[in-house]
């Protein structure tokens, strides 16, 4: 008893001398916020045929298993590591992409890097997400590294090939994708054949030979699963070459079922160009349209010292958001709107490497490595060999458009997945902490929690708050002087 009473009349002393300290008001209601990332998309009557009749809430995260390699972690909701996989899960993702590079390798076996996106690499992740009951989009770019509007290099061994050859390998090896994904556990859902193929796919420049190229990956899908919807994917809508993309396909009688677009708002125009040019596409030619790839900077602060693609100062980009998480998030929630625009046609959306980080907190030289050893950045030292561009190794620079802050917590703008409707199946809940206020997780609340989360607000160590959810007792994802507040008010109360 008299050890209670000790302990309460120091909790009190405390507690009066951080009030004092901090002039703090006592504050036991939730702070009146409002975040974008709680605005909600319905995309109406949704085509039961796809999907289980649920839009596609996607991610593309191809670069996840060198990132955890070169030592990044993540976390939930409620500050606990967590595998990423299953946080995704909880915020309500229903797809995953994944790109796949033919032979990512030098002849020593080195990596070029990127994610070391190879077919087992792909195979890998189709796993991790079927254990949460996530669907798999396989991006096959029919390249040895990245493919887009700019760089559609075939891979090495195709080199020589003829045309007629060509196909032939296209076909072989986009059955030997699936069958490898599948055999591994992977749900695939949808083939993309080719990545921005804006009239440039695997070295062909000529639009009719290029369909004539993709007819034998659509082929080898039709062939593997029927049910398997098959994809195109061109780069920026605002280009105005969509119609004729899409007339060329039709004309030559190309079999598939999605038009996809990259769609980058700061590059990319308005969504209101986005809807319009997906829906005269669906309307004319009968086809399902989505967003393959969008992003859009939370900050402008850069997380792995690589350099960011674009931020505040960049001079070809239009920021039509705020730069910061809600601006974030308003941008994803429009993006969604902008294709469940397209009635009945428009099928969902693919958030691009929202959780493509850098180790946090360490020097270049560090990073470096890391980019070299694991292929966690953009490219290795060893991708010279195969793509002109690449000088050295470098990082990510779409780590401030990630959906997860550069330490691996979720941002705010995550949440936008939770709100796009019909929704089938409901998203698991996340573990929550058990105990309110067990800042040093050992399941009970004590005095030892308030006084290290005092000093945690006074010294702020990387390190100190195990589980920082816990101490959010305001419930407005905050962590400030009012939750010690009333962290201390539930000691007093509990002594």
């Amino acid at each position: 008893m008299k050890l209670r009473k000790l302990t309460a009349a120091i909790a009190s002393a405390v507690l009066l001398i951080t009030l004092t300290a901090y002039n703090c008001p006592f504050r036991t209601h939730q702070q009146n916020i409002s975040y974008a990332a709680d605005k909600s998309v319905d995309f109406g009557s949704f085509d039961m045929s796809v999907n289980g009749g649920e839009p596609i809430r996607g991610v593309d995260i191809s670069s996840i298993l060198a990132i955890e390699k070169a030592g990044v972690e993540f976390y939930n909701e409620y500050g606990r590591k967590q595998d990423i996989f299953k946080t995704l899960s909880e915020y309500g993702v229903n797809y995953i992409r994944v790109r796949v590079w033919n032979e990512p390798y030098d002849k020593n076996g080195n990596s070029y890097g990127g994610g070391n996106c190879d077919l087992y690499t792909a195979a890998e992740i189709g796993k991790r997400a079927a254990k949460y009951d996530m669907k798999l989009l396989v991006d096959i770019q029919y390249s040895d590294f990245w493919a887009d509007p700019e760089k559609q290099t075939r891979p090495k061994y195709w080199q020589q090939h003829d045309h007629e050859t060509l196909k032939g390998e296209i076909y072989k090896y986009t059955s030997w994708v699936l069958e490898t994904i599948s055999e591994s556990g992977g749900k695939i859902g949808m083939v993309q054949v080719g990545n921005e193929t804006n009239c440039f796919f695997c070295g062909e420049k000529d639009m009719y030979k290029i369909c004539d190229l993709f007819s034998s990956g659509n082929k080898a899908v039709r062939d593997f699963d029927r049910s398997i919807l098959i994809a195109h994917h061109f780069a920026n809508p605002s280009t105005g070459y969509y119609a004729w993309y899409a007339q060329v396909m039709n004309e030559y009688g190309l079999d598939y079922d999605v038009f996809a677009t990259s769609y980058y708002p700061y590059w990319h125009g308005t969504t209101e160009n986005l809807t319009a040019v997906l829906q005269e596409i669906a309307n004319k030619y009968d086809k399902y349209v989505m967003v393959a790839e969008t992003a859009y900077p939370y900050t402008n602060q850069d997380g792995d010292t690589f350099g960011n693609a674009v931020s505040a100062d960049s001079d070809n980009a239009v920021f039509r958001y705020d730069i910061s998480v809600d601006g974030q998030a308003q941008c994803l929630a429009d993006v969604f709107q902008a294709v469940a625009n397209v009635k009945n046609k428009g099928i969902g959306v693919f958030y691009w490497e929202p959780a493509w980080l850098g180790v946090n907190n360490i020097s270049w030289e560090q990073q470096n490595e890391l980019w070299n050893k694991y292929g966690s950045g953009w490219a290795t030292d060893y991708a010279a060999e195969y793509d002109k561009s690449v000088n050295s190794a470098g990082g990510s620079a779409y780590d401030n458009q990630a959906l997860f802050d550069f330490s691996g917590k979720p941002l705010k703008s995550l949440e936008v997945f939770r709100n796009i409707y019909p929704q089938k199946k409901v998203p698991p809940k996340p573990d929550e902490p058990k105990v309110k206020g067990d800042i040093n997780a050992d399941g009970e609340f004590t005095v030892a929690d308030v006084v290290l989360f005092q000093k945690w607000l006074l010294v702020n160590p990387d390190t100190a708050l195990v589980d920082w959810k816990a101490a959010d007792l305001c419930k407005d994802d905050k962590l400030d002087v009012f939750d010690l507040c009333i962290m201390k008010h539930m000691l007093l109360e509990k002594k």
